[in-house]
């Protein structure tokens, strides 16, 4: 079968969902697929690529079952419909597996087109799997990927041998965004010059030239371009469609509605886009999935910088390359005060038979095990209580002005990358809550991570003992008060955050905050406010918080034991 000729124009193609899956898991919400889809039909992309049809481990998205998808859609868009295989998954004992095959890929589909991608170790599984998909009536692509590891001779032979196969598209990817113009050039060159069949251009944007080698591309003459919306999509992302389609002339108004409403949230999540190392990645042909690794071990940039620049086996995979790179190590550092003005002696009050604050040992342990929790206190008498329940101790002076001045002073005995304060008068902290604080603190190592919960009471608004916060559209702290934020004219009530004393900081962070309390005591909006986060806003400290859904029960007053007692009945 051969692509209708009927229309010889430049096809775009929209890789959006499948690439893009590498962030989500190949999981996303019905209603963003379908506005998505809409948006892109009614605009005049040409093929819509929605995710892979695999036998291996996935979302929705990996396996684009033709049901799912048209309960999904729920019309017959005028754009055409595509999956994409991974050669290499459908082979089993060196041939391609038709059982694997049939059960994911069926004759009377929804899908118009599927593509095929291929190394050259799996090129001839590739034509073959053409082979079959053209007899059950698929447009076909074979996308040759890593193709800037190959040479001139090797690229000339493999496009010879791929002009017999039955496939209607063979594509260029330059899967590590490695390739120079002059090289993208040279390439589409030897395409043209070894085959008469239609010819695509997948960029990926490493090195920044997405877009000025897929431009190249289109002047050269192919007949498919990819792009995803944002340009979402592994490692360093891809050509973005909104720009490709501006350049086209095309009328964008509805995707940028769309970029928006769906995807500026998304981009904020998982953070695709140009990075240093994703060009270090591509001028050196190395495989994103180290950049990946590395970056989910909590490493700064410059350590990832550094552990790339020796990885010997560059162009595959190989996890065993860094498995011996450490991740970075968390520790929960709880401040216990026994002179406190309104609850003298409050850390060791029991609750429910157990000490509160070995109650808020128990919670960190289920967060970091019990030997990355330490409890910093002035005073024998909570040490003691602690010792009894083997619980580390780290003794600190009596001088410290707050309790994160205390947890700074113990972390001085301590190797972690990560100090989490858990304030030690918060006896139903989630453990879940610590966990976010500190994956959020690997994501966003140059900012102080801590927590806020929402509520919607007026009475809570008021009340002086609950610190509320106020934050911007990226979450970055703006301030926090004892008074009623956000407020209005009419002194009414809106809504309102209110903390939840769970903070993550880097060992430098913490230095800077003593070494201030030490030479110049409290800073004045801390003093004012007696916010101890304050101090770090007036040091010009960019705080980023997390929305969670607890509510805060810290025990404050004598008359606070009693009224988490009962929450506790209520749970157990």
């Amino acid at each position: 079968m051969t692509i209708s000729g009927d229309d010889m124009k430049l096809k775009i193609l929209d890789c959006t969902l499948r690439d893009g899956g590498y962030h989500t898991n190949w999981e996303f919400e019905p209603n963003f697929v379908g506005d998505l889809i809409a948006i892109l039909d009614r605009v005049g992309v040409d093929v819509i690529e929605l995710g892979y049809k695999s036998p291996l481990r996935g979302g929705k998205y990996k396996k684009c079952n033709d049901k799912f998808i048209e309960n999904i859609l729920g019309f017959i868009p005028k754009s055409k419909l595509s999956f994409m295989v991974d050669t290499k998954d459908f082979v089993v004992n060196n041939k391609l597996d038709y059982n694997l095959i049939e059960n994911n890929i069926h004759k009377n589909s929804i899908f118009n087109m599927c593509r095929v991608a291929t190394t050259l170790d799996f090129l001839d599984y590739a034509k073959e799997f053409v082979g079959y998909l053209h007899s059950i009536g698929y447009e076909t692509t074979i996308n040759l990927v890593r193709v800037s590891l190959l040479d001139r001779s090797t690229l000339q032979g493999v496009i010879k041998s791929l002009d017999d196969s039955d496939s209607d598209v063979l594509y260029l990817a330059d899967s590590f965004g490695s390739l120079l113009p002059n090289k993208v050039s040279e390439f589409l060159k030897i395409y043209r010059e070894n085959t008469d069949k239609k010819i695509g251009f997948h960029a990926h944007n490493n090195l920044g030239l997405g877009f000025s080698n897929t431009v190249l591309a289109i002047e050269s003459g192919v007949d498919y371009v990819d792009g995803s919306i944002t340009g979402m999509g592994r490692g360093a992302g891809n050509m973005k469609l909104e720009q490709l389609l501006m350049y086209l002339d095309y009328d964008c108004s509805e995707i940028f509605g769309l970029i928006n409403r769906r995807f500026d949230k998304l981009k904020k999540q998982y953070q695709w886009g140009y990075k240093f190392n994703y060009m270090l990645g591509g001028m050196k042909e190395i495989h994103p999935g180290y950049y990946e690794k590395l970056k989910s071990k909590g490493l700064s940039e410059s350590k990832i910088y550094s552990v790339l620049n020796g990885i010997k086996i560059k162009n595959t995979f190989d996890k065993s390359e860094i498995e011996n790179i450490k991740e970075k190590t968390a520790s929960v550092v709880i401040p216990a005060r026994y002179k406190s003005t309104r609850f003298p002696g409050k850390p060791i009050i029991d609750i429910k038979g157990i000490p509160m604050i070995i109650r808020v040992a128990q919670a960190a342990e289920r967060a970091v095990g019990k030997e990355n929790v330490y409890i910093a206190t002035e005073d024998e008498r909570i040490s003691n209580v602690v010792d009894s329940y083997n619980y580390k101790v780290i003794l600190t002076s009596d001088s410290c002005l707050t309790g994160t001045d205390r947890v700074a002073e113990a972390s001085l005995e301590l190797d972690s990358d990560i100090i989490v304060n858990v304030q030690g008068d918060e006896p139903m902290v989630n453990p879940d809550t610590i966990l976010r604080v500190i994956e959020e603190k690997k994501k966003f190592p140059s900012s102080i991570i801590t927590s806020i919960s929402r509520f919607n009471s007026n009475k809570e608004f008021k009340n002086r003992n609950i610190v509320k916060f106020v934050f911007d559209n990226e979450k970055n702290l703006l301030y926090a008060s004892r008074s009623g934020i956000p407020g209005n004219k009419n002194d009414e009530f809106m809504y309102g955050y209110s903390h939840v004393a769970v903070y993550a900081f880097s060992k430098k962070e913490l230095e800077s905050f003593y070494k201030w309390g030490i030479e110049n005591g409290k800073t004045e909006l801390e003093w004012v406010e007696d916010i101890e986060i304050l101090r770090f806003l007036e040091m010009n400290h960019n705080v980023k918080i997390i929305e969670v859904s607890d509510v805060g029960w810290s025990v404050d007053m004598p008359s606070d034991v009693e009224k988490v007692e009962d929450v506790i009945s209520e749970r157990l």
